[in-house]
């Protein structure tokens, strides 16, 4: 393996990596806030690109496609929210019933409004080379660059959004003890729409940040979820701090996979997976019970 190489598996790894960490980290809020398995994510992951490709294509600036590709599955999350209702508290297999219905319908009106034509949104012209660093015969793709410092930001955000506002307390409360916080007469259900849209939202962007790198279709929204779902297992289901190590062992993991093992890099995650399910059933970074 070339210098070279190293890099770009290091820099490809470490993008992909953030990209599943968006995804898993929105899905692990919803389960771990409201107890609920949100299989439309990766639905709403293609929901993110598709807008990212069209808004990109009304020469609207990348940022404000990112921002689009946030805002407009976060709304959606109200209208899947309130269908979700009637079946809070009871067992898990009804939301993830009603979720991947609502994948489904999702996917086939994606279908209906643009076709099934494979669509990739160009590369932003501000990053659509390569950082160099002096003195170093190597290149850092740039729009990979731009994704992880991007994510980056975002996941820190999220930290600080949870651990210093007022809206962060009340999610980490319910998280502990949501009767708890019922008694306090604290609006409970406001907060789930809130976290619902959050967690969509970040599925939305995530597929956004993706578009620029691989074309994408209406009807693979299953399979987005199916590639994030080795994250959530190994990061710990209810542990939103889990997914991000668990994204990047598994991102760069395949990356490397890949110049090795090039036919059987795609097993990687499901191996990964399968191993930690083996000795550890709830997930490297599972939240003790209390």
């Amino acid at each position: 393996m070339t210098i070279q190489q190293f890099v770009l598996a290091l820099v490809v790894g470490l993008a992909s990596g953030m990209i599943s960490y968006l995804t898993a980290s929105g899905m692990s809020l919803i389960i771990s806030g409201m107890g609920t398995i949100n299989f439309g994510q990766g639905a709403f992951y293609i929901l993110g690109a598709l807008l990212c490709y069209y808004t990109v294509k009304a020469n609207i600036p990348f940022v404000l496609a990112l921002l689009i590709g946030f805002l407009v599955p976060a709304v959606i999350g109200i209208v899947v929210e309130f269908l979700l209702r009637p079946v809070f508290g009871l067992d898990m297999t009804y939301s993830m019933l009603i979720t991947m219905g609502v994948s489904y319908m999702l996917c086939d009106l994606m279908s209906m409004m643009w076709g099934n034509t494979v669509r990739a949104t160009p590369v932003p012209a501000a990053f659509g080379g390569a950082i160099r660093v002096a003195g170093l015969n190597v290149a850092f793709p740039a729009y990979y660059m731009f994704i992880i410092a991007f994510s980056a930001l975002i996941a820190i955000a999220m930290r600080l959004m949870f651990n210093k506002t007022k809206l962060g307390i009340y999610f980490r409360a319910i998280i502990s003890d949501r009767h708890m916080v019922e008694c306090l007469g604290i609006n409970v259900q406001r907060l789930f729409t809130v976290m619902f849209m959050i967690g969509l939202g970040l599925g939305g962007i995530a597929g956004a940040l993706n578009a620029p790198i691989s074309g994408l279709t209406p009807g693979q929204g299953l399979t987005v979820f199916n590639s994030v779902f080795p994250v959530l297992l190994v990061g710990g289901l209810d542990n939103m701090d889990g997914a991000l190590p668990a994204a990047l062992v598994i991102g760069l993991a395949s990356a490397y996979a890949a110049i090795f093992m090039p036919t059987y890099y795609n097993l990687v995650p499901s191996v990964i997976m399968v191993i930690v399910a083996f000795f550890k059933p709830k997930g490297l970074f599972a939240r003790k019970e209390a």
